[in-house]
């Protein structure tokens, strides 16, 4: 009896000691009451960037997080997925980080949602860390990490929960810019798994690939026909979260109007609408069916429709011309492959970018 007594109070001493170990963080900042109070952007970038300096304000590149990962983001290529990811070209990354390139997001007393904006791109996406921090006696500790690829305007974080898995929610802006300023929201979802925000696809029950769990909430699209009509598509959704599933409900609006008639009004061609259910099965992002705007497009792609170019939400900035004290070192170097003559052997040609590809990092 005695052995047993002892024995119960060393596993009761056992369980209270593996009780008072502190729960494992991803990266941590000390900070004092002052900090910790009213922290800076400067606070946030040196918290989730590796390498940056508060003195600069410089930014990292390549970005890497504070664990790290390098900052990296890969949407679904059109030969892998029934619908691509957004189409976009990264724009050169900036010199210096500002509050601009910072989302902060409260969820309750000492719990942010941090997004730190690292590079931009053409249709008006950002990526860069994001991190679920928590705020201690001690300083800030990053208890979830990943990164994310999301509008930058308007941006708004938010973490659902569905089958007791928490999920990332980033809504955000796509802003033309010109004389009446028109903004289409977008939303990006990524469960938390572990202590990692996970950059999943919807796949189907056979894991065939559907397409990114990127859900434009407004979107337009116009297509010119073979006889030379032009038919445009507006779409509007809505995402619904619950314990049991997502919901995602889409409408779709379709006219069709004729250039050579600018002054005639655009005439309403078909109305369409579908749910469809998304879920959390087996570590992946499980959806019934495809998206009505995949399904819709394809048909016009089928009938020989050509997608007229969407314009861009931030240009690509000009290159550089070079400059005149290099233009002679130019010249001479232009000239060098005529004194070479037939013995020097043919350039190799290239090599091209696959079609599709959308593989990003934060680098250079």
């Amino acid at each position: 009896m005695k052995r047993t007594l002892q024995a119960s109070a060393v596993a009761l001493s056992l369980l209270a000691g593996c009780a008072a170990v502190p729960k494992p963080s991803m990266c941590f900042a000390e900070a004092g009451p002052n900090a910790r109070s009213f922290p800076t952007p400067d606070t946030w970038f040196a918290l989730l960037l590796h390498g940056y300096d508060k003195d600069t304000g410089a930014n990292p590149r390549p970005s890497v997080d504070c664990a790290g990962a390098p900052v990296w983001w890969q949407d679904p290529a059109a030969d892998e997925c029934l619908e691509a990811g957004p189409d976009s070209q990264a724009l050169p990354p900036a010199e210096k980080l500002s509050e601009e390139d910072l989302v902060l997001e409260t969820l309750q007393a000492g719990q942010r949602l941090v997004w730190v904006q690292t590079r931009r791109f053409t249709n008006g996406e950002a990526l860069g860390p994001v991190a679920l921090v928590e705020s201690t006696e001690q300083g800030f500790r990053v208890e979830a990490l990943g990164s994310l690829r999301a509008m930058a305007k308007h941006t708004k974080l938010r973490l659902e929960k569905v089958k007791g898995t928490p999920i990332l929610v980033a809504e955000g802006d796509a802003c033309t810019s010109g004389d009446e300023e028109v903004c289409r929201r977008h939303a990006r979802i990524m469960p938390l798994r572990t202590n990692r925000f996970f950059s999943e696809s919807v796949s189907n029950a056979s894991r065939a690939c559907l397409g990114a769990a990127w859900f434009p909430l407004s979107r337009e699209m116009t297509f010119e026909l073979p006889n030379g009509l032009r038919r445009k598509f507006e779409l509007t959704s809505t995402l619904t979260f619950a314990e049991e599933g997502i919901s995602v409900q889409e409408q779709v609006q379709v006219s069709d109007s004729d250039p050579a008639q600018p002054d005639v009004a655009p005439r309403l061609y078909r109305r369409a609408q579908d749910t469809r259910a998304l879920e959390l099965a087996n570590n992946a992002l499980v959806g019934n069916k495809a998206s009505l705007w995949s399904r819709m497009v394809e048909q016009q792609v089928r009938i020989g429709a050509r997608a007229m170019p969407e314009a861009p939400i931030w240009a690509m900035p000009a290159k550089k011309a070079p400059t005149d004290a290099a233009a002679p070192e130019t010249a001479s170097k232009a000239q060098a492959p005529a004194t070479a003559g037939a013995s020097s052997p043919p350039a190799k040609a290239a090599a091209k970018k696959p079609a599709g590809s959308t593989a990003t990092s934060s680098g250079p």
